[in-house]
């Protein structure tokens, strides 16, 4: 039998697989004898789990940064959302039944009314159709107003759940930061 047969009959009888790792890899008690405690894990293992883990990870990473940017719109404040009044005196006076506010883009609140929108749909650039589920002084009813944001920036809510004119306009209250 030739030199390379016995080399090769040699390594397959092994008893750890024909691969050698027994003489190249330290055993658990020479490991042992340092200051860390070895597991038999050898460093393939480790490194196919870190790959695995990291891969994992990326995979989590993308898609989460997917979602955030797909549903970045859904949760950006609309431009008809915050706090409005018929005149910017009204805007000073908190118990003012003339004050409104628009807020989490569905959510609608006047002087004794609130509303919530179930359904908004775009109606021109700068315009929204709404649904709207309101109550108010001990009644509940339902509002089909048009919402829009005229070119000076007032507010316009045509067909309203409050008011006795068909339209109503606002003016967009600043509304100083609390500290």
């Amino acid at each position: 039998m030739g030199k390379a047969k016995r080399a090769h009959r040699s390594s397959s009888s092994r008893k750890d697989g024909g691969h050698g790792a027994s003489r190249l890899l330290p055993t658990l008690r020479q490991l042992n004898k340092g200051r860390e405690l070895a597991t038999n894990v050898d460093e393939g293992f480790i490194e196919v789990v870190v790959m695995r883990a990291v891969t994992r990870f990326a995979m989590v990473l993308s898609l989460t940064s997917a979602l955030a940017s797909s549903c970045t719109a859904a949760f950006a404040a609309q431009p008809y959302e915050g706090f409005w009044a018929s005149t910017k005196k009204d805007c000073r006076d908190q118990d003012s039944a003339s004050r409104m506010s628009i807020e989490g883009g569905n959510r609608l609140y006047w002087y004794e009314t609130r509303c919530r929108a179930g359904e908004i749909t775009a109606d021109g650039k700068q315009s929204w159709k709404m649904r709207l589920a309101c109550e108010g002084e001990g009644e509940k009813f339902r509002a089909n107003p048009r919402v829009s944001v005229a070119a000076d920036g007032r507010l316009v809510i045509e067909n309203g759940p409050v008011g006795q004119a068909k339209r109503q306009t606002y003016v967009r209250c600043e509304i100083a930061k609390k500290r």
